[in-house]
């Protein structure tokens, strides 16, 4: 099997895991009241890093070269979104009035 193969593979696992996580906690806030904070902001970052490695399989290395920076630029843009989305959902979830 391909590397790219894999790394997209385990990319698309894990962000299907993380927003059904997510979706989950929208449930259990719906429905039961309550709801996990560490996952509501640290589940869109995990996603969104996962997407990332989905459409971008060659950046998933394991160190940097200096001379890389367009892959040190995606992956500061995908975590400031991510970062984003987190905080948003959280802001959300904690203001939530049924």
């Amino acid at each position: 099997m391909n590397t790219k193969l894999k790394r997209r593979f385990v990319g698309g696992v894990c962000f299907l895991l993380f927003a059904g996580c997510v979706a989950f906690n929208w449930y259990l806030l719906v429905h039961d009241g309550y709801f996990y904070p560490k996952l509501s902001g640290l589940g869109p970052i995990v996603a969104m890093f996962s997407l990332m490695l989905v459409a971008f399989p060659s950046l998933a290395r394991s160190r940097p070269n200096g001379s890389e920076k367009r892959r040190i630029i995606v992956t500061l843009i995908v975590g400031v979104i991510g970062l984003a989305l987190g905080g948003i959902n959280f802001y959300l979830m904690d203001n939530y009035r049924p």
